[in-house]
């Protein structure tokens, strides 16, 4: 349970981090693709976390263990899970601007 706290604190603040970079900025200007999944919470939370599910030995499948599929498919879902948290989040707290 500690593991899977950590992987989800450290994993949002990695695509955070990786978002807000003016080097990976820069590098996701190149392609319209690279710009795509820079932008999107969800899909590049896919990638940060099935490395940090590798890394850190979290893994939904449990008890059974299958390789690189149960760590993609922790990935997916711990993604799916932070970034509706981040929408619920910013819905929450987000002031709007009714005027025109």
């Amino acid at each position: 349970m500690r593991a899977l706290i950590i992987a989800i604190v450290l994993g949002r603040l990695f695509i955070w981090v990786i978002q807000t970079n003016g080097l990976t900025r820069r590098i996701w200007k190149r392609h319209p693709i690279l710009t795509e999944l820079g932008e999107c919470d969800f899909c590049l939370g896919v990638w940060v976390f099935t490395l940090l599910a590798w890394k850190m030995g979290v893994n939904f499948l449990e008890p059974d263990y299958y390789p690189l599929l149960s760590e993609f498919f922790t990935g997916i879902a711990l993604s799916f899970g932070v970034h509706l948290a981040r929408i619920g989040w910013t819905a929450s707290f987000t002031v709007m601007d009714l005027t025109d």
